[in-house]
């Protein structure tokens, strides 16, 4: 069975990066709402937490940009080699964002509890690399599932209570997706406690 991999977002720094690549992160999301301090989009932060990861360790930016040029500004300025898109876009964006960024690999989120959630999964299935769901509650696990079938792509599980890992894990997702949540509240010894359930499953 493969091995779940983790991505965990809202780091803030290339410290914060440093334990999480330690914990045993595949993936590192960039998100540009961690870093208030840094203006509007945080290039220059998020591009020194990217360019001090190592090799086999992704950095993935996280955007809610709806067009296909402000994204490929944001994942070239950030340095990012994939980007998970945090809200639906146009379908017609993609031929041309995946021109312009390159080959770089296209994450796209759907929140699992949208009515329209099912055609969303079905529109994207040939034009993006993986979903990205968010589980909020054990109730979303039903909704995700169902939505990893329509779509049959990789899929990354984003959770913020670890408590839900065990049911997420249940489902087989391609990842979870650890999303730290607070300015300073990074806390490297519970980051280790989750990577050691995780490695469970």
């Amino acid at each position: 069975m493969p091995r779940l991999r983790l991505m965990i977002s809202g780091i803030a720094s290339r410290e914060q990066a440093g334990a999480a690549v330690e914990a045993g992160a595949d993936a590192i999301g960039l998100d540009s709402s961690a870093f208030p301090q840094a203006g509007l989009d945080g290039s220059e932060v998020l591009a020194a937490i990217a360019l001090g990861l190592p090799p086999a360790v992704t950095p993935i930016l996280v955007t809610p940009a709806l067009t296909a040029g402000t994204v490929a500004q944001q994942v070239d300025a950030s340095a990012a080699l994939a980007v998970r898109l945090a809200r639906p876009i146009a379908t017609s964006e993609y031929p041309g964002l995946k021109r312009i960024i390159r080959g770089r690999k296209i994450i796209q989120s759907i929140d699992p509890a949208r009515s329209d959630a099912g055609a969303l999964a079905e529109a994207y299935a040939g034009l993006a690399d993986a979903l990205h769901l968010d589980i909020d509650t054990a109730g979303d696990l039903s909704a995700c599932q169902h939505l990893i079938e329509l779509a049959g792509l990789p899929c990354f599980l984003g959770l913020t209570d670890p408590a839900l890992l065990p049911a997420a894990a249940a489902l087989r997702p391609y990842a979870i997706d650890l999303q730290l949540t607070g300015v300073g509240n990074f806390d490297a010894p519970a980051l280790d406690r989750f990577t050691a359930m995780l490695a469970a499953f």
